[in-house]
């Protein structure tokens, strides 16, 4: 693999979607993290036989798909050659209250909004139980690449990378910015298009596509939400990882020393 290639935030692959490297940020420290160790994505229906190869190349040993049951169902995995945990079960990013908003006549592209924002700040005790695990393989397989995705690679996939990126100590606007590159490189105009067909199956008669918006793309009140309800219960995310996450002192020096150059 070429040298520069390395050095890119986004992995070229024909059918990634939101595939995204989360190497070459800068710690407070001055360290920067490893390029090609750990990778974020939207689901991995559509990776061509090439883009297997590629993945293999790379060194990826552990897929962590955050989907739901249906989910995976309605787009299963290519069969990358690695081992796959996917029984996380994370509902976050679920429209279910939307709907209910929508039906009931009171949404608008605020409370859409908020909805959101509400959803990831009141989730740090229900993801507990999928983020241990989580963080548990990545200390556990530093030795080789791990990717880690739910659906469009967005949501629950940003919640975890915040958290990894939070135990390597990297800033927290950076963590933000890198939430944020999910706008430039996820389609949410396709998601609007099959959200609004849905509403269309649903015979719902009328709706505003703003209010559509919150659900499909990515606002950085949403991971702010998330990162501050954590300080708020916790004092800060590195206590949050420890003492929600059951991370120890030893594992967070362990990830330091794998995924963070000198």
């Amino acid at each position: 693999m070429a040298s520069e290639d390395n050095q890119s935030r986004i992995v070229s692959l024909d059918g990634g979607i939101n595939f995204r490297d989360i190497g070459g940020y800068r710690n407070r420290q001055g360290r920067t993290v490893k390029w090609r160790k750990i990778m974020r994505c939207g689901h991995l229906a559509r990776l061509s036989d090439s883009d297997l190869d590629r993945l293999e190349a790379i060194g990826v040993s552990k897929i962590h798909d955050f989907r739901r049951k249906e989910e995976q169902a309605q787009s299963p995995s290519r069969e990358v050659r690695a081992e796959f945990i996917d029984d996380y079960q994370i509902s976050i990013g679920d429209i279910s209250r939307f709907w209910e908003f929508l039906f009931g006549g009171e949404l608008t592209a605020d409370s859409s909004h908020q909805l959101v924002v509400n959803s990831y700040r009141s989730c740090i005790d229900v993801v507990i139980p999928a983020f241990s695990r989580f963080m548990r393989h990545i200390v556990d397989n530093s030795d080789n690449a791990s990717v880690f995705h739910c659906s469009a690679g967005k949501d629950r996939t940003g919640m975890a990378a915040a958290l990894i990126l939070s135990a390597l100590d990297v800033p927290r606007q950076t963590i933000v910015d890198d939430y944020m590159l999910t706008l430039e490189h996820y389609d949410s105009d396709a998601l609007i298009e099959i959200v609004e067909g849905h509403l269309r199956d649903a015979k719902v008669e009328s709706w505003d596509r703003d209010w559509l918006i919150p659900y499909c793309s990515v606002h950085q009140d949403n991971i702010v939400a998330f990162l501050d309800a954590i300080d708020e219960r916790y004092g800060d995310v590195q206590t949050y990882l420890t003492s929600a996450l059951g991370l120890s002192a030893a594992d967070l020096d362990k990830m330091h020393s794998c995924y963070l150059d000198d």
